[in-house]
């Protein structure tokens, strides 16, 4: 491990890549350095922070540098892929639409380059994997889009708010959804009433989360999936991270619910980034009022309000549902870096980028994706 100060030369520019351990200092740095720049939600300060403080996994902020000025900063950590050791974003599965944060996003960045720095650092590292990036993010280019070597099998979902929402209504069937929305909340109304609430204080969070993993592992085992959340580490993490989003300024991450006759009925979870807010997560209640969608009812409510900040994009984040086509007119593309540092790893990755291309072609594909949703769930 390099002194951040420290750099290995990569280039005739005195351009260089430094690795370092993220201990307190180089997390106080490195917060610095992302904060007032555009970033993914998983390259957050306080999502890489709260993740290595749940996880347990060893965090590093690899630098890169002219002249000791940082130009870029990918946080990162060490984790286990394939049962290698792999360098990857916080967050596993749930580190969607990643961009780190550049100074100067014209800087051109090889794989070499990266790869060289890592073997020298860290030697015991096999694999480096920067999952679901963004192309671009607010109309800045992705310092590391270059190194791409695949798209993500998963496609991403937007709407776009130009126009505001009245706007988006207009190209989503906007009548249609008012009526169903006067009717939505005159079945609300005769179940007790309805409130759109934004839990703040730990308890509240801490309700509202046990609600959603509930109603999520519920779901996931209805549809034959493993559960994303059932994990201690992934709890631990999405309440200490909603609950410490409470004292940043400008309140990173937050939950969304929608309570009905005293009940939750319909949960979010959002990230708000410079250009967008992205639904990271969600879940609703089954009981007698799902048919009246208690769901679409706050995303209705969450796109009104990412309109009202004059917002340009509402991002669904990862994952093709027909819910979100009713609203979506824009779809992303992730691309992935995966670079082998090791003979293993090399092998390693031809069996991913197979089993990526696989996923990839069933989920472009209807009649195929229908036949393997059908699948898992006999499972």
């Amino acid at each position: 491990m390099v002194d951040a100060l420290a750099t290995t030369d990569a280039a005739d520019d005195g351009m260089g890549i430094a690795v370092e351990a993220a201990d307190p200092r180089a997390l106080r740095r490195y917060r610095d350095f992302a904060g007032p720049r555009m970033k993914g939600a998983a390259q957050h300060p306080l999502w890489f922070e709260t993740w290595l403080g749940q996880s347990g996994e060893t965090g590093h902020i690899v630098w890169l540098k002219r002249g000791g000025r940082a130009l870029a900063a990918l946080p990162l950590v060490e984790t286990r892929i394939n049962g290698l050791t792999a360098l990857a974003f916080a967050g596993g599965a749930h580190a969607n639409g990643n961009f780190c944060a550049a100074s100067e996003p014209d800087t051109a960045i090889s794989a070499a380059m990266l790869a060289d720095a890592v073997r020298q650092d860290l030697p015991h590292v096999a694999l480096i994997s920067l999952d679901r990036q963004h192309r671009e993010l607010g109309g800045q280019t992705n310092i590391l889009l270059d190194l791409s070597t695949r798209t993500s099998p998963n496609l991403a979902l937007a709407a776009s708010l130009e126009g505001g929402f009245a706007g988006l209504l207009e190209r989503s069937n906007g009548k249609k959804r008012a009526k169903k929305r006067r009717a939505q909340t005159r079945r609300f109304d005769e179940a007790g009433g309805s409130v759109l609430a934004r839990p703040a204080s730990a308890d509240e969070i801490g309700d509202v989360l046990g609600a959603f993993f509930r109603l999520k592992s519920a779901r996931f085992e209805k549809a034959g999936i493993a559960d994303a959340f059932g994990p201690p580490h992934i709890r631990s993490f999405w309440r200490a991270l909603l609950e410490a989003s409470q004292a940043e300024p400008d309140r990173p991450f937050t939950l969304e619910s929608l309570v009905v006759g005293g009940s939750i009925r319909a949960i979010t979870g959002s990230s708000h980034l410079f250009d967008r807010t992205v639904c990271e997560f969600g879940a609703i209640e089954d009981d007698d009022l799902t048919s009246i969608s208690p769901g679409e009812y706050l995303a209705y409510s969450n796109l009104e309000e990412a309109c009202a900040k004059g917002l340009p994009i509402y991002d669904f984040s990862v994952g093709d549902e027909a819910y979100k086509r009713t609203w979506c007119d824009l779809e992303i593309r992730h691309f992935d870096v995966v670079i082998p540092l090791s003979t293993a790893a090399r092998l390693a990755v031809i069996g991913s980028n197979l089993a990526a291309r696989a996923k990839q072609t069933i989920k472009s594909n209807p009649q195929l994706w229908s036949m393997a949703k059908a699948m898992r769930r006999l499972r």
